[in-house]
């Protein structure tokens, strides 16, 4: 595992930092996670404990698209 410092953005010349932990796809399965899942971080003292957020947000729903839209993807994807 390991602790980065990333560049998150540059704004008005300063820049700003968010950290990110690298997990080995092996715990990573062990736990059971999967990509994208919510996840929460809890302190107790010096430690920093993460796991699977107790009220996830809702999975996005996808709307049933229009004809239009329909019509519009199939002659798109019909260019390829």
């Amino acid at each position: 595992m390991r602790l980065h410092k990333v560049v998150n953005r540059i704004y008005e010349g300063v820049t700003y930092y968010r950290w990110v932990v690298s997990l080995p796809p092996k715990r990573v399965r062990e736990l059971g996670w999967v990509n994208g899942q919510e996840l929460e971080a809890v302190v107790r003292g010096s430690s920093l404990w993460i796991q699977p957020a107790l009220h996830p947000l809702p999975a996005r729903r996808e709307r049933a698209a229009s004809p239009l839209e329909e019509e519009l993807r199939r002659k798109t994807l019909g260019r390829r």
